[in-house]
């Protein structure tokens, strides 16, 4: 959708029924993509609205959610082509504000659930240890520490050889404030003040932190607009020029982005009650699927004798404790007797994250509307998107180590 071929095959696929007249090339380019991840917003919106106060597969309008996969695609499908109807000056207004606002949102969520991430996966290593005392999960925390921190400086290395010659201040300045800024994160989580108030804190979630945010900083310097020589402008980007390194960034920054999308989307649906507690009837029966299998398998025995227990008073009839045996014995759902998920949350993260691939794919608005082959990443705007995020995610990561001892007060989990 970022090239007039794009239109030309929607065109022919429609069989001339979306025909787009575009003498100056607005219907295709940031705007096309704009369109299509706007549908996709909308979809998950309606489909939002419509789950509000599904708390269970029981309930009618459960089926939007986990069935009428058919009718949900052709609805979207609807959607995309309605889309390409509607005027440039909409999308114009949507892009530079609706969009970018919602891909800010997503990009704060991502930060949170990556370093929650970087915390799970210490821990789960660190518990399987003491668990099961096999020398396996130390040297895979070990050794998955060690890498962590060579991947920092092999990056931190790069950065410094390629990015930061001579006339290009910018740039040295952000390797040195990420380098600065890593190595203090991590003399942080192993401060003793931090590992008396977190005893799981260590080198294991600052490494995977400090290699998170110098890959976006790797990436945004990599993704910086070319100089012009000619100009008397510094060369800050030597592989503007080189397409193997193009290439490489190109197909490392694709599987990074599209693992951090799953896995953002996922956890953060998911999980939303852990990120909000608005509704606490989601809450509880989140919670009691969550506390593990055998809390599982004692939340519903005492639900069995509670209803045995109503049934020999007579406040219930027997058809109840039938209804109930032949639930339990079904293995098919596991919803009935609550969401395992708050299905509305669900969708508004889906619609946060069309906004956030819509910005990616169009470069943060930068990308130009002509029939070239457009890299995607080479802006200005990208560039500090980048390298804010950086920031961002290592002030965050650094809040959660310090406030527990800066609000020794509240419990923190």
């Amino acid at each position: 959708m970022t090239t007039s071929w794009g239109i030309d095959l929607v065109k022919r696929i429609s069989w001339g029924f979306i025909s787009l007249k575009c003498p100056e090339g607005l219907c295709y380019g940031t705007l096309a993509v704009h369109r299509m991840c706007f549908s996709l917003s909308l979809w998950h919106i309606i489909l939002g609205v419509l789950t509000i106060g599904v708390v269970d597969s029981r309930h009618p309008r459960a089926k939007l959610q986990n069935g009428l996969w058919l009718p949900k695609f052709v609805g979207w499908l609807l959607l995309a082509a309605l889309s390409f109807a509607i005027p440039n000056g909409f999308f114009e207004f949507y892009s530079k504000y609706v969009a970018m606002a919602g891909a800010a949102v997503f990009l704060l969520i991502q930060l949170v659930l990556l370093v929650d991430f970087a915390y799970n996966l210490a821990e789960g290593c660190i518990d399987r240890w003491e668990e099961t005392e096999r020398p396996l999960w130390r040297n895979l925390l070990i050794s998955g520490t060690v890498s962590v921190y060579v991947a920092f400086t092999g990056m931190t290395i790069v950065d410094y050889v390629f990015f930061a010659a001579k006339g290009c201040g910018r740039n040295q300045f952000f390797i040195t404030a990420n380098m600065l800024a890593c190595i203090a994160v991590s003399a942080i989580s192993v401060h003793p003040r931090v590992q008396e108030a977190n005893l799981k804190s260590g080198l294991a979630q600052a490494g995977m932190v400090s290699a998170y945010a110098t890959y976006l900083v790797t990436s945004a310097l990599a993704g910086s607009p070319p100089g012009k020589p000619e100009s008397g402008e510094p060369v800050c980007n030597p592989w503007a020029g080189m397409a193997g390194a193009r290439a490489t960034m190109a197909v490392v920054g694709a599987f990074f982005t599209i693992g951090a999308i799953c896995y953002s989307t996922t956890n953060a649906a998911v999980k939303g009650n852990m990120l909000i507690r608005s509704n606490s009837e989601y809450e509880a029966l989140a919670g009691d699927e969550a506390s593990g299998p055998m809390a599982g398998e004692s939340n519903a025995q005492l639900r069995e004798n509670t209803l045995r227990e109503a049934v020999a008073s007579g406040a219930l009839p027997l058809s109840a404790l039938n209804d109930y045996e032949g639930d339990a014995g079904s293995d098919s759902d596991d919803e009935k007797s609550g969401v395992q998920y708050n299905y509305t949350y669900f969708h508004v993260i889906f619609c946060l994250a069309a906004m956030y691939v819509a910005m990616l794919l169009t470069n943060w608005n930068s990308i130009s509307s002509d029939d070239r082959v457009i890299i995607i990443g080479r802006s200005h705007t990208a560039v500090w998107v980048k390298i804010v995020t950086s920031w961002l995610c290592i002030l965050m990561y650094t809040w959660s180590m310090v406030a527990p001892i800066v609000l020794p007060d509240r419990e923190w989990s």
